[in-house]
């Protein structure tokens, strides 16, 4: 593990013990719980379906013009 990351759960990690209060004996699970969000943070967006890829920005494709009924006609 990178130590720059290892320091960001330590200081998520942190954060967290002090939002419950600084209870005793949690540590371990307030490292685990910031590591699983520093995994979500950097894991690609797989909800797309398309590996984390975001898609293309594409112009929308026009519109065809179609006659309204009895438009032209007597």
């Amino acid at each position: 593990m990178e130590n720059h990351e290892e320091e960001l759960i330590k200081r998520r990690a942190y954060a967290i013990w002090e939002q419950e209060g600084r209870p005793d004996g949690q540590h371990l699970r307030h490292w685990e719980q910031a590591f699983r969000e520093m995994q979500k943070r950097s894991a690609p967006d797989e909800s797309l379906g398309n590996g984390g890829a975001r898609p293309s920005k594409r112009s929308p494709s026009p519109r065809r013009k179609t006659a309204k009924n009895g438009a032209g006609s007597q």
